[in-house]
């Protein structure tokens, strides 16, 4: 374990130094075009080789000083300003998430030939088809036609644009949760109906234990790990959606900023800023790639069986 843990992570710096080029690189190349589209701009500007201008931007760095926008602010203070509301969106979004997951794919399995029930199929299916950007529309256009035809105080008991810890909240997390969750549910629930036909269990409630308290104890410990890797995926993906999710319900974090420093329809004073581009996109891999290191880590910790797989692989590599 501690070899895996020091392999992943002495990969990390370099993965993040080349995400972090990457993005100040392209940034920095398209600082003509983003002059030459402003009317109140005297012309093109020549573009500088790259290599000084980012050498100076990791000096900086080094020193603690990771750039400035456009507009004057210092990336980080942009970054955490937004960073903090789309945490909060994701954290709530993804709690819910796994716990409603997990519990259907524990609640779908039963004593039967078919092992899963239809209902769980049948919800899968739906929520599987649609992505979460198509169910944050149709959210939209539900309360829309609530505010013109029903009651105008339901406006205000569930507002579909804006930011808040409050009501707010609601519908930009449910358009978030429905596939992760059915995700989520379909793993549990087919892992779990395949682990209680293993001989064990058949010896289990042969010597008189109850097939809940079997599947509760035993075979969903045995599954815990692919279910943890299922997570982490559904995770990867909701993040990947904030940037739709965020402009939709105009909440203002990661996904809202990302859009509005690459669209250049946004008129943001940011537009393309190479420490912001660079900063953001740094942060985002380094994110995907901690959540990746943690998923590993805890589904090799939870099955031993991993540990194992992948011992016997190095030990025959480097034989």
């Amino acid at each position: 374990m501690l070899q895996f843990a020091l392999r992943r992570i002495t990969i990390f710096p370099i993965i993040l130094l080349l995400a972090n080029f990457i993005g100040f690189a392209f940034a920095f190349s398209t600082a003509p075009f983003v002059t030459a589209s402003d009317p109140y701009s005297l012309g093109t500007n020549k573009l500088p080789p790259v290599l000084p201008a980012y050498f100076d931007y990791l000096h900086n760095i080094f020193k603690g000083d990771f750039g400035r926008t456009f507009t004057g602010e210092p990336v980080l203070v942009n970054i955490s300003r937004f960073g903090g509301a789309s945490a909060g969106l994701i954290g709530i979004a993804m709690t819910i998430s796994i716990i409603l997951g997990i519990a259907l794919g524990r609640l779908a399995v039963r004593r039967s030939k078919n092992g899963v029930a239809a209902w769980l199929t049948l919800i899968s299916t739906i929520g599987l088809a649609l992505p979460s950007f198509y169910i944050a529309i149709l959210l939209i256009a539900l309360f829309i036609g609530i505010m013109l035809y029903a009651m105008s105080t339901a406006t205000l008991l569930i507002p579909f644009q804006g930011f808040g810890w409050d009501a707010h909240l609601i519908l930009p997390v449910l358009a978030l949760v429905i596939q992760p969750t059915v995700k989520i549910a379909q793993v549990t629930a087919g892992l779990l109906s395949e682990e209680m036909e293993k001989q064990y269990v058949v010896a289990a409630l042969s010597f008189g234990h109850t097939f809940q308290k079997i599947k509760g104890k035993f075979a969903f410990r045995s599954i815990l790990a692919p279910v943890v890797l299922t997570i982490a995926a559904s995770l990867r993906i909701m993040i990947a959606e904030l940037i739709i999710i965020e402009r939709l319900f105009n909440w203002p974090g990661m996904g809202k900023l990302i859009a509005s420093i690459l669209s250049k329809n946004s008129l943001s004073g940011d537009l393309l800023a190479p420490p912001m581009i660079a900063a953001v996109l740094t942060m985002l891999v380094g994110i995907f790639l901690l959540v990746d290191f943690i998923a590993t880590f805890l589904s090799r910790m939870i099955d031993p069986r991993l540990r194992t797989d992948s011992e016997i692989k190095i030990k025959g590599i480097s034989a």
